[in-house]
């Protein structure tokens, strides 16, 4: 298990005590793992004899991941309520909620007044500039129904982005409308997929992995992607997980991952592995024994049905 799937699998498993993940390169290598209680245990099964056997530091925090969401959200409403700009975030380093705003004096008294107070896992922390929109657009982004899946460039360097084929042709995202250009008919399950233009949008070689927006550098055609090779995910309904391949012949052409949930509105996003792109969701699917399972379209779609290439640089 590498550190990625080490951070997903310990928010999903271990909620109750997990307090973050962060890997430290100097100075020496370290994959740091916090926890409220029993760390030492906890992490155990997750590492022994595997790759990251030997280089963990597991170490105490006094607050969970979801205590510090918590925080983190009930402190952005109550800016949101006080009128005041704000944004926020989660500091795994320091094991604390951070709300970033242009003048911390006017926050306090805007509490003050209000007769507020934040949560006591929340550090206020002045910044001289907010987040701005920006005009970029990649993969994992929500569209109106569904979620983008890679960035493409045709044959005469046009670029814009994928999604699933039975997604409605009308996408919109960031209030801006994605012309819609070409894709596989809405009855056809198997062969799914669409593009659209961006105008107004600079398109990137980028993914959003649910926490980060991570490069792409390479893709990865089905004849070579293996049988319980790990690979990620991510959804604008489900979000960001892993799992291994069952199945790279799928009604003969599709790749199955088991013990993977996607949902409405996950359609269309992208499969990957650290920065090399493997296909885009096409469905749910159950087994015989009630497990459940995703289908995703490798990114051979993307070449041979709509004529595009991925973009990687």
């Amino acid at each position: 298990m590498r550190s990625g799937s080490l951070n997903a699998a310990l928010a999903a498993n271990e909620a109750d005590t997990f307090a973050g993940l962060w890997i430290q390169h100097q100075p020496t290598y370290r994959v740091v793992v916090q926890f409220t209680r029993d760390g030492e245990a906890v992490i155990q099964p997750y590492i022994e004899h595997g790759p990251l056997a030997g280089t963990v530091e597991v170490r105490i925090a006094h607050a969970t991941l979801n205590e510090l969401e918590a925080a983190r959200a009930q402190a952005a409403q109550i800016a949101h309520r006080l009128s005041i700009r704000a944004s926020s975030g989660i500091n795994v380093f320091k094991n604390r909620a951070e709300l970033y705003v242009l003048d911390p004096t006017e926050l306090d008294a805007a509490l003050r007044e209000a007769g507020l107070q934040l949560p006591a896992n929340v550090k206020v922390i002045k910044v001289n500039e907010l987040p701005k929109e920006v005009t970029d657009i990649f993969g994992g982004l929500a569209l109106t129904t569904c979620t983008s899946g890679f960035s493409v460039k045709d044959s005469g360097g046009t670029k814009g982005i994928t999604t699933a084929g039975h997604c409605a042709n009308d996408q919109w995202y960031n209030g801006v409308k994605l012309p819609f250009v070409s894709g596989t008919p809405d009855e056809d399950t198997i062969n799914d997929i669409q593009w659209h233009t961006a105008p107004g949008f600079t398109v990137r070689n980028l993914v959003f992995d649910g926490t980060y927006n991570r490069y792409i550098f390479s893709v990865k055609f089905r004849a070579n992607q293996s049988v319980g090779e790990w690979v990620c995910k991510y959804g604008k309904t489900t979000g960001y997980a892993c799992g291994t391949i069952a199945t790279t012949s799928q009604d003969g052409v599709n790749v199955r991952v088991d013990n993977m949930t996607v949902q409405g509105g996950d359609s269309g996003g992208p499969w990957f592995w650290n920065n090399t792109a493997y296909g885009t969701t096409i469905s749910s699917c159950t087994l015989g024994d009630g497990t459940p399972c995703a289908i995703y379209g490798p990114v051979d779609r993307i070449y041979n049905i709509l004529g595009l290439t991925v973009l990687t640089n």
